[in-house]
C-alpha cells in the first residue's frame, strides 16, 4: 500500500499542523525580522552610502501597517526597498514654537532667552521605529507589523510649522568590516531625506575606518549681505526695530534687507540655508518659520540669527553686525556676540546677537534628532563670493549601529560643523553660530563583552565663527554637544559643547581675544546602558526592535499523538536563566503554559522541547512564542509560531522562513516512502529539485545554497507520487 504524505482528505476531522513565518500575516513581536546567518562584507573606500532614503508622504497613524513613500533619494544607495527588508521610519521635523515678537519667542514663556519650543501635541520630532517590509506595491509599503508611532508630513504655511519624516532601508550584515581607508556616510540632510546612518550586524562590526554624519544634520542659517531696510519694511505690525525677534526675509518682503537667518531645526527650515562645504547660501521658496525666519529669536534646537542695531535705517547699511547663536541637541547653544557700537559705545549698545538654542529635553533611546543649525550673523561689507562666511554651521546627523560585538580602532562621528567663519582670515562681517552635535547609538544585540574598547565616538558641538577684519563686531555662539548612547565602554566618547568665536580687541589690528558677548555651547550627554537595549518604543512593549541574547538555531512545532511538541535549539546563552513557553488563540494575548530552565552543557548548542496537551481540534489557528529571560531579569521574545489547523493530516515546517543561505524542512509520513522535493519560483519554473527516501514519522532535510537564487517568494512542494503539499518560502539577500 502506498505511503502518502499525510495530506489526503479524511472522514474524521484531524489536524494539519505547520509552522509559518509569513511575516505579513502574523502579529510578530520582534520588529527586526530574520537576521542573516552568514556572509561578510568589506568596505575599503571613502564615501560609501549604504542606506536608501525615501521621503515620507501623508500622515500614517499608529496601529496601521502601511504608508506611501516618495521617490527614492538618488544621493543614497540605489537599492530599492523590497519584501523582507528591514527599514527605519523616523520623524525628522515636527514641533511648534512661540511666534510672538517678544522674549516669549520660542518657548512661549516671557523672559530671556527667547529660545525653545512648545511641548504640545505637535511635538513629534525624533520618534522612530524599525519594521520589516511584507509588500511593496508601487509607492505603497506594507509592513509586517503595525506602526507604533504616528508620523506626519506637512508643508510650511503661514500658520503651520513644517513636519517631515523619512523611510530608510537598513542593509543587514552578518559580518561587516570597514577598513582604515573606508568610510560610511549619509547624504546631507536636504529638508526631506538624509542625515542618518543605520547599520545592523548579526555578528561582528569591525571598524577601523570611519562612520560619519559630521555636519550632515540640520543646516545653518545662510549668510546674506544686505544694505539696510528700505521703505515698506515690516515686522508684521510696524517698522523693523532692533528689538525684533523675528520678521520675514527679503524674499517675502523685498524691503526687509537686514538681519541674519535663523538656523534649521525641529521647528522649521529658514529660507536661507548653508550646507556644510558649500560656499554659497541657498535660497528657498517659503519663509520656513511662522512670522519669519530672520532675527535673534531661536526656535526649537536652531540658533537665532542676528538682529541689526539699526535695521530701519537705509543709510546705516545694515552695518552693526551682531553674531548668530549656536544650535542645540543635548546641550544648549551659545549666544551670538553683540553688534558694532559705532566707535563710542560698548558691547551693551546693541546686544542683539542671535539667541542660542535650547537642548532637546525629550531625547531618549526612543527619540533621536539631528543637531540644530547655527544662526547667521548679519553682513553688509561682504560680496556674493564671501557672504557665506556669515552663515551658521550645520549640526551633526544621527548614527545607529547595532552588532553582536565590535572590533577595530576606528571612529563614529556626528560632530556639529564649525561656523564657516571660524579661524578664517576672510570674514568681513559678523559670524554665525556653530552647528550642534548629532545623536549616536552604538550598542550590541547581546549581553557580555562588546569589543568597543578601541573605538572612538564623538558628537561635539561646532565652534562659533570669528570676526577677524574689525574689532567689536559679533562673533558666533558655540553650539551644544550631542547625545551618545552605548552599552559598552568606547576608547573615548566626546559630547563637549563648541567654543564661541572671538573678535579683535581695541582696533582693527588688535589681538583676536574678545568674546564680545558671545558664549560657548553647553556639553551634551553620554548615556551608558547597563544591559542590552531595545530599539523602538519603550512605551509599547509589544513593538521593540530587540534581539535575543541567544541565537535560535531551530524553532518548530509538531502535532504528535494529540499534543503539540514545541522544540527549539539555541546558542550564545551567556546570561540565560529560563525559557517561558506562551500560547495565544488570537496572536495578541498570550498565556504562560510552561517554563524550561537553562541548563549548562559542554556543547555550543542546547536543545529544548515542551509538550503542550492543549486540544486544538476546534481552533483554526493557534500561536506560540518563547520568552527568554536573562539572569539579571531582562527578557526578550522569539518570533511567533503560527499553527494552522485544517481538515486533513500532515506536517510541513520550514525554519527559518524567510531564509538567506539555507533552511530546514520538517514533514511527516505514515510509512517508508520516496518524496520528491521541488522549489518553484513565482513563474512556475522549478529552480531546485531532489528526492529523499524517508521513514514513517517526522523527517527533516536541509535546503541549502539559497543565496544563489534571486530574492523573492517561492513555493516549496513535497510530492509522494499521488499528492502534493505546498508551502511558501521567502528568500532574502
Amino acid at each position: 500500500m502506498k505511503n502518502y504524505l499525510q495530506i489526503q482528505p479524511a472522514a474524521v476531522k484531524s489536524i494539519l499542523l505547520f509552522l509559518v513565518f509569513e511575516l505579513h500575516k502574523l502579529l510578530v513581536f520582534s520588529q527586526c525580522g530574520v537576521p542573516p546567518v552568514s556572509g561578510s562584507v568589506s568596505i575599503s573606500t571613502a564615501g560609501n552610502i549604504v542606506n536608501s532614503y525615501y521621503p515620507g508622504t501623508g500622515s500614517p497613524t499608529a496601529g496601521t501597517n502601511s504608508l506611501v513613500a516618495g521617490t527614492i533619494d538618488a544621493r543614497g544607495s540605489a537599492t530599492v526597498i523590497a519584501t523582507g527588508d528591514l527599514v527605519m521610519i523616523i520623524q525628522m521635523q515636527g514641533s511648534d514654537h512661540g511666534t510672538a515678537n517678544s522674549d516669549a519667542y520660542g518657548d512661549g514663556v516671557a523672559g530671556a532667552p527667547a529660545s525653545g519650543y512648545t511641548n504640545n501635541a505637535n511635538l513629534v520630532a525624533g520618534y522612530y521605529e524599525y519594521n520589516t517590509v511584507s509588500l511593496v506595491a508601487g509607492s505603497t509599503i506594507t509592513f509586517s507589523y503595525n506602526l507604533i508611532n504616528n508620523y506626519y508630513t506637512r508643508n510650511f504655511t503661514a500658520v503651520n510649522a513644517i513636519q517631515r519624516y523619512q523611510v530608510i532601508r537598513v542593509p543587514r550584515y552578518y559580518d561587516l568590516s570597514i577598513t582604515a581607508a573606508g568610510t560610511v556616510i549619509a547624504p546631507f540632510w536636504d529638508g526631506n531625506t538624509g542625515g542618518v546612518i543605520v547599520l545592523d550586524c548579526a555578528n561582528t562590526l569591525t571598524l577601523n575606518g570611519t562612520v560619519t554624519t559630521a555636519g550632515r544634520g540640520f543646516r545653518g542659517g545662510g549668510g546674506k549681505t544686505f544694505s539696510g531696510a528700505t521703505a515698506g519694511n515690516s515686522n508684521g505690525a510696524g517698522l523693523l526695530a532692533n528689538t525684533d525677534y523675528r520678521w520675514n526675509s527679503a524674499v517675502t518682503n523685498t524691503s526687509n534687507l537686514t538681519g541674519g537667518a535663523k538656523g534649521e531645526g525641529i521647528c522649521g527650515t529658514p529660507i536661507y540655508t548653508l550646507q556644510t562645504g558649500n560656499t554659497t547660501a541657498s535660497t528657498g521658496s517659503v519663509e520656513g518659520y511662522i512670522n519669519g525666519g530672520m532675527g535673534r529669536g531661536s526656535a526649537g534646537n536652531a540658533g537665532g540669527g542676528g538682529t541689526d542695531g539699526q535695521p530701519d535705517n537705509p543709510g546705516s547699511g545694515n552695518q552693526f553686525n551682531p553674531g548668530g547663536g549656536g544650535g542645540a541637541n543635548a546641550g544648549d547653544g551659545g549666544q551670538g556676540g553683540s553688534g558694532w557700537h559705532g566707535g563710542a559705545g560698548s558691547l551693551s549698545t546693541y546686544p542683539t546677537g542671535g539667541y542660542g538654542a535650547v537642548a532637546f529635553a525629550q531625547r531618549s533611546l526612543q527619540r533621536l534628532i539631528l543637531g540644530g543649525g547655527g544662526g547667521a550673523g548679519t553682513a553688509n561689507n561682504s560680496n556674493a563670493t564671501n557672504e557665506y562666511h556669515a552663515s551658521g554651521g550645520s549640526g551633526g546627523g544621527i548614527i545607529i549601529t547595532r552588532a553582536k560585538t565590535y572590533a577595530g580602532t576606528g571612529s563614529v562621528n556626528a560632530d556639529g560643523a564649525d561656523a564657516p567663519g571660524f579661524g578664517s582670515a576672510d570674514p568681513t562681517d559678523a559670524a554665525g553660530g556653530g552647528g550642534a552635535g548629532g545623536s549616536i547609538v552604538v550598542v550590541t544585540n547581546q549581553s557580555g563583552a562588546t569589543g568597543m574598547g578601541s573605538i572612538s565616538v564623538s558628537a561635539k558641538g561646532g565652534k562659533g565663527g570669528d570676526m577677524l577684519s574689525y574689532y567689536d563686531h559679533g562673533p558666533g555662539g558655540g553650539a551644544g554637544g550631542g547625545y551618545i548612547i552605548t552599552n559598552g565602554t568606547p576608547a573615548s566618547a566626546v559630547v563637549t559643547g563648541g567654543a564661541n568665536g572671538k573678535t579683535r580687541t581695541g582696533s582693527s589690528g588688535g589681538p583676536i581675544t574678545n568674546n564680545y558677548g558671545a558664549t560657548s555651547g553647553g556639553n551634551g550627554q553620554l548615556v551608558t546602558l547597563s544591559s542590552v537595549p531595545v530599539l523602538g518604543n519603550a512605551s509599547n512593549i509589544a513593538a521593540p526592535c530587540g534581539a535575543l541574547p541567544v541565537h535560535f538555531i531551530q524553532f518548530s512545532a509538531n502535532y504528535l499523538n494529540e499534543k503539540v511538541l514545541v522544540s527549539w535549539s539555541v546558542s550564545q546563552e551567556v546570561n540565560a536563566k529560563e525559557y517561558v513557553i506562551e500560547r495565544s488563540l488570537d496572536g495578541r494575548e498570550f498565556n504562560t503554559i510552561g517554563v524550561q530552565a537553562y541548563y549548562t552543557s559542554n556543547t555550543a548548542i542546547n536543545h529544548y522541547s515542551f509538550s503542550d496537551n492543549f486540544s486544538a481540534v476546534s481552533q483554526r489557528v493557534i500561536y506560540y512564542r518563547i520568552k527568554q529571560i536573562d539572569s539579571n531579569g531582562s527578557y526578550a521574545y522569539s518570533k511567533i509560531m503560527a499553527v494552522r489547523i485544517t481538515a486533513g493530516n500532515g506536517v510541513i515546517n520550514i525554519f527559518p522562513n524567510p531564509a538567506q543561505e539555507q533552511t530546514t524542512i520538517s514533514f511527516t509520513t505514515t510509512g517508508k516512502s520516496n518524496v520528491l522535493i521541488r522549489l518553484v519560483d513565482m513563474n512556475g519554473k522549478i529552480v531546485k529539485q531532489f528526492s529523499k527516501e524517508v521513514n514513517a514519522g517526522l523527517n527533516t532535510t536541509l535546503l541549502d545554497n539559497l543565496s544563489a537564487l534571486p530574492a523573492g517568494m517561492y513555493h516549496l512542494q513535497l510530492y509522494d507520487g499521488i499528492k502534493t503539499a505546498t508551502e511558501k518560502l521567502v528568500i532574502t539577500q
